[in-house]
Order: structure tokens, then C-alpha cells, then sequence
């Protein structure tokens, strides 16, 4: 069993979007924030009983190779943040259907804060 809290972090990968002509989404998203599960190459034998869903945060739009750098973080805070790191590979899923295949590159992008929900309301209220 791990004794080490799980830290949320982000990651930067490389993701490389599957054409519609091999079955993939037509186009790749446009927007700056995309979220979907993903099949890790360390657990692919989970999948799809257990699935993680990612969020990745584009700073550019995909190449003309549909190749796009992000930074890659878990969506749930209790997700295994041990897949996370630079070399792992993984795939994204809509359904059933294969749109992009990605590897992360490396750590360097600051761990998200852990916020209680308290700390969250008084954040909140403060705001108003």
C-alpha cells in the first residue's frame, strides 16, 4: 500500500491526434481545454473496467501532423498520479473510438494546490 499522499499534478505531453481517415475525430478540439478518458500502457489490462479521465490545457493549436503539446493533468484528485510521468504512454477515448495516442514528456509544471473544501468556501467568499 502507498504511504505517500497523491499530490495532483500537471505534466506537459505530447499529443498526437488519429485522423478521421483512421477513425478519429474530425477536426482535432479547438479550444484551450479538452477532457476525456484515457487508457495508460501500464494499466491498458484495467481498461475499460478502470478508466481515468484527463484534462488537457492547449497553448497552441495542433500542427499539421495533428500533433499538440499540453500540459496533462488528472481530473479526479485521486487518481494515480504514478502514471504521470515522462515516458508513460497512453491513448484518449470518445466512447469506444481511438482519437489520439500521447506520451509525457516531462514534469516541470508546478503541482496543483490541494484545497479542502473549507478553504475553497472561504476562497469563494472572499471573492464576492
Amino acid at each position: 500500500m502507498n504511504s505517500k499522499p497523491n499530490i495532483p499534478r500537471k505534466v506537459m505531453a505530447k499529443i498526437c491526434w488519429v485522423s478521421a481517415a483512421e477513425g478519429g475525430r474530425e477536426p482535432p478540439p479547438i479550444g484551450s481545454r479538452y477532457s476525456t478518458v484515457a487508457r495508460f500502457e501500464q494499466e491498458a489490462e484495467k481498461w475499460p473496467k478502470e478508466a481515468w479521465s484527463i484534462v488537457a490545457e492547449f497553448t497552441k493549436k495542433a500542427d499539421a501532423l495533428l500533433n499538440v503539446e499540453a500540459e496533462l493533468r488528472f481530473l479526479a484528485p485521486d487518481a494515480p498520479s504514478h502514471l504521470l510521468q515522462p515516458g508513460n504512454k497512453f491513448e484518449l477515448f470518445e466512447g469506444s473510438r481511438l482519437v489520439a495516442r500521447g506520451e509525457i514528456l516531462r514534469d516541470g509544471v508546478e503541482p496543483l494546490p490541494k484545497i479542502s473544501r473549507t478553504e475553497s468556501s472561504i476562497q469563494m467568499q472572499e471573492a464576492l
